[in-house]
């Protein structure tokens, strides 16, 4: 015989997670409705809606439409109930600025802003978190975007030298008292683009990004989940040993040499786990440069082993989509429940 394993708590947080999912998902509902989306029974949706009703996590939306009948309370999610912010840096034109944005429950872009900082460090995000804090007090979570690796809560790799060493998701965790994570540029890439492009939980993404002054990262996509490795590592690719000399101008001189070292790693990439997809994405790639990359790899790779090359057309949207994916899911509740054998 199986059992689910949990209680009776873990059981009516689930079911409340189903019917947070459920309004999330079709806007407005009946209490009818969210029972035959979620397949409880409408006593426990009426129970878990009244309590969500209590403390404005929902909101009563007009009555349905009536029928001849007496017309149905509808309901919806509020959205604006918390937010989250996310913050990363990003260069251009010789400048360092850092984007924020802060984002309600529902995706919604409430804020966004973008500020010029000589360095940066703990400093320049503390005086910023500071005052999108105090200016939006529902912001429940935080998420920090950066280019590097985390090892036993310190950044190990970064293009940021003041932040190596740096316990910076405990550091602003004490100071806030909320949940702060901190995601690598292309992890939050793949998760963005995902989200975006709709990707199969049974497909395999890969996502490689180009930097002008630094290596190559990559992202990688698996099993509906992304994938960092036991330690945080998986996707520094730029430590392939190739002789290539990344970040050096004169290395895109030369567009055959280019599409060669891309080839090349996209080669190495499909050995390890044969990707559906590996997108790519740098300043000097645009469509024509994909399809003569992809065209290589037919050439080049086993037809079992060929994925589909695509060039994305926006960076920052992948990733700041990702950044909100991420953030966003820990506001939402870590519980599963098992199966055993008795």
């Amino acid at each position: 015989m199986k059992h689910i394993g949990g209680n009776a708590m873990v059981i009516k947080e689930v079911n409340t997670n189903l019917v947070r999912t459920a309004l999330k998902g079709a806007g407005e509902a009946t209490k009818q409705q969210i029972a035959t989306i979620t397949g409880l029974s409408a006593m426990t949706v009426g129970t878990i809606l009244q309590q969500l009703l209590q403390s404005s996590e929902v909101l009563e939306a007009e009555l349905s439409a009536s029928g001849g009948g007496r017309p149905a309370q509808r309901y919806k999610y509020n959205g604006d109930y918390a937010y989250v912010l996310t913050l990363f840096p990003y260069e251009t034109g010789g400048r360092i600025l850092i984007r924020s944005t802060v984002v309600n429950l529902l995706g919604t872009i409430v804020h966004e802003a973008a500020e010029e900082v000589a360095q940066v460090d703990i400093a320049c995000f503390e005086r910023i978190m500071d005052a999108f804090i105090a200016n939006y007090p529902a912001i429940q979570a935080i998420g920090i975007g950066l280019p590097g690796a985390e090892w036993q809560g310190k950044i190990v790799i970064s293009d940021y030298k003041a932040l190596l060493g740096v316990s910076i998701v405990d550091y602003f965790k004490q100071r806030y008292g909320l949940p702060v994570i901190m995601e690598n540029d292309v992890n939050a890439a793949v998760v963005g683009y995902c989200e975006r492009d709709h990707v199969q939980l049974d497909e395999a993404v890969a996502y490689i990004y180009f930097p002008d002054r630094f290596p190559p990262g990559a992202g990688i996509f698996l099993n509906g989940k992304l994938f960092k490795g036991r330690r945080n590592y998986a996707g520094e690719i730029g430590a392939i040993p190739s002789g290539t000399p990344w970040g050096d101008p004169a290395l895109h001189s030369s567009s055959e040499r280019v599409e060669q070292v891309i080839v090349q790693l996209i080669g190495a990439i499909c050995a390890v786990i044969n990707p559906d997809r590996v997108v790519l994405y740098g300043s000097f790639l645009n469509q024509a440069t994909g399809r003569q990359i992809a065209e290589r790899c037919r050439i080049t790779l086993p037809e079992s082993a060929v994925p589909e090359v695509i060039v994305s057309e926006d960076f920052t949207a992948d990733y700041l989509a990702g950044m909100v994916a991420r953030t966003l899911s820990t506001l939402e509740p870590n519980i599963m429940l098992f199966r055993h054998e008795s």
